[in-house]
């Protein structure tokens, strides 16, 4: 069975558009013509009662019908009847009924038709009726004439022809409705040309259309794994995908639609999105740290004519992508370790393998003894003093690489570490001991003589590094230069580590210091508890 297409939109806005304008128009139309109606005849009541009053107190009809004189009443209702509109005719009569006037000159002496003169008659009273008499049906007034003594005698009756006005209602209202159909024709248009300009504006779309764009949008959206967040040119959220609020540690099922139009300071402080805003610059792969998640984020402007209209914000756990390194060359380290103590081990064996053939069998074991020591006290302070494995698991790796390479690397019997400091995560920590090892370690001699002395203390309120090593040092003039980013003294590096090393420990609050004398010592100061002044937000790029 073929599906009914839907009515199109622009067909949709034009209908109900022309209907609501139809529907105002046709309540405004029914109020004034009622009151239209209400006014008209209103007027009719008015108009003939005031002639009905002016006509009862003219001296001439009052004179004339005290004397029974029906031609001067006549000349003067004529006369009256000529500078008047709406009004059809004017009656005068007697006490008695009789008229002294009428448009019908044979009905001049007879009795007054209509039946609803007698309260003017018996009470004196001024009223308007409508009644059927010889001219047919008709509004009239009644008025009572007194003589110069104040006594009645006789009245008068000024009457419009009911036809009359109800012909004036129906032009009135016809003109209303002349009125009414120019504005509906002009609704009609406007319609017309409003449904085309929303029309243009949604690019041609269909509501389903856009329902279905909608609906994939956001599938899209919540099926990228990077976050992304987007803001409007006064710092509303206008978006922020599933991943968004995964990676920054909100519950998206309270917060998805709570976080739209929030302040973006509010809900992610330091996002740096604002500054984008203003200084309209792109900035890519940027590292910051919200909410105690270290993250890589791209942050672009939005334009429209030359005009940032806001700022869409893309950015991804690099967290997860250390741990996915980790784990991609958790191998490679593996068989490197293996291999590094393969070679010591063949190099003990090898030693020993000569003092024995030598008959140096003293010499033989206390060779045995005293590396069976370096090893059980290596083990014993990597064991029972440095608590977090994987800071444990990199020192030992640093000191099977040092043996292969002939380096001393002495780790303090007095280092303690049983817990990082407030926020500080392994993966930090050992990019710190890591990087300033294999700089030491690179710096060396490779002859016997390089020595690597490295001390972690941890006390109450600060945790304390030392990596001392007795190379070449570096020059004074260098000591400021070697922690920007891709400044590097070797030849083919990127010069990246020291810049990572500082980094990370204004992060966490702490300091480090340098020392060449005899080699190059650095000490390292990190607190234990973080302050409350420091922004977990703080943008690691600045």
């Amino acid at each position: 069975m073929e599906r009914k297409k839907p009515m199109k939109l622009q067909t949709m806005l034009s209908l109900f558009v022309i209907a609501v304008v139809f529907v105002s128009i046709a309540i405004i139309i029914s109020f004034v013509a009622s009151w239209m109606t209400r006014s008209i005849e209103k007027e009719a009541k008015t108009n003939v009662m005031n002639v009905a009053e002016l006509v009862a107190h003219s001296s001439e009809v009052i004179g004339a019908l005290g004397k029974k004189d029906t031609q001067v009443i006549a000349a003067y209702v004529d006369m009256q009847l000529k500078n008047l509109e709406l009004v059809d005719y004017i009656t005068v009569a007697d006490n008695q009924g009789i008229r002294y006037s009428h448009p019908n000159p044979q009905m001049i002496g007879k009795a007054f038709e209509g039946g609803d003169e007698d309260r003017v008659v018996r009470l004196g009273e001024t009223y308007v009726s409508e009644a059927t008499g010889t001219m047919g049906k008709s509004l009239r007034a009644f008025a009572p004439i007194y003589d110069e003594r104040h006594q009645e005698i006789g009245f008068v009756s000024v009457g419009t022809l009911i036809t009359r006005i109800e012909k004036a209602k129906h032009m009135a209202v016809f003109y209303i409705m002349l009125i009414g159909f120019g504005g509906l024709s002009a609704g009609s248009a406007g319609a017309f040309l409003l449904a085309n300009h929303i029309k243009k504006m949604l690019l041609g779309l269909e509501p389903d259309e856009i329902a279905k764009l909608y609906h994939e949008k956001m599938g899209i959206l919540d099926a990228i794994h990077e976050g992304l967040v987007a803001i409007d040119q006064e710092g509303r959220i206008t978006l922020m995908n599933d991943s968004a609020l995964q990676i920054l540690g909100f519950n998206k099922d309270e917060m998805k639609d709570h976080v739209i139009g929030c302040d973006i300071e509010e809900i992610i402080p330091n996002t740096r999105m604002t500054n984008v805003l203003s200084t309209k610059q792109a900035e890519f792969d940027d590292e910051q740290r919200l909410h105690d998640t270290l993250i890589v984020t791209n942050r672009i402007p939005i334009m429209n004519r030359g005009q940032v209209i806001g700022v869409i914000a893309s950015f991804r756990d690099k967290t997860e992508i250390t741990k996915l390194a980790e784990e991609l060359t958790g191998v490679k380290k593996l068989a490197w370790s293996l291999r590094a103590q393969n070679h010591e081990f063949m190099n003990k064996l090898h030693t020993i393998a000569g003092l024995i053939q030598l008959e140096e069998y003293e010499e033989a074991l206390q060779f045995i003894s005293d590396a069976a020591r370096i090893r059980t006290e290596m083990s014993h302070i990597l064991t029972d003093h440095i608590k977090d494995s994987a800071v444990s698991a990199l020192l030992l790796s640093k000191y099977n690489k040092a043996e292969e390479c002939r380096i001393k690397l002495t780790i303090d019997e007095s280092s303690r570490l049983n817990k990082l400091p407030c926020g500080m995560n392994s993966q930090d920590l050992g990019s710190v001991i890591g990087n300033l090892i294999e700089n030491s370690l690179d710096e060396v001699k490779n002859d016997g003589t390089g020595r690597v002395d490295i001390k972690i203390a941890e006390e109450k309120q600060f945790l304390t590094i030392r990596v001392k090593d007795n190379g070449e040092g570096i020059p004074p003039e260098l000591h400021e230069k070697i922690f920007e980013q891709g400044f590097s003294t070797k030849e083919g590096q990127r010069g990246c580590g020291l810049f990572i090393v500082k980094k990370i420990i204004e992060e966490y609050g702490g300091v480090i210091h340098l020392t060449s004398e005899e080699g190059v010592q650095w000490d390292i100061t990190i607190p234990m508890e973080r302050r409350e002044e420091l922004d977990w937000s703080h943008d690691r790029g600045r």
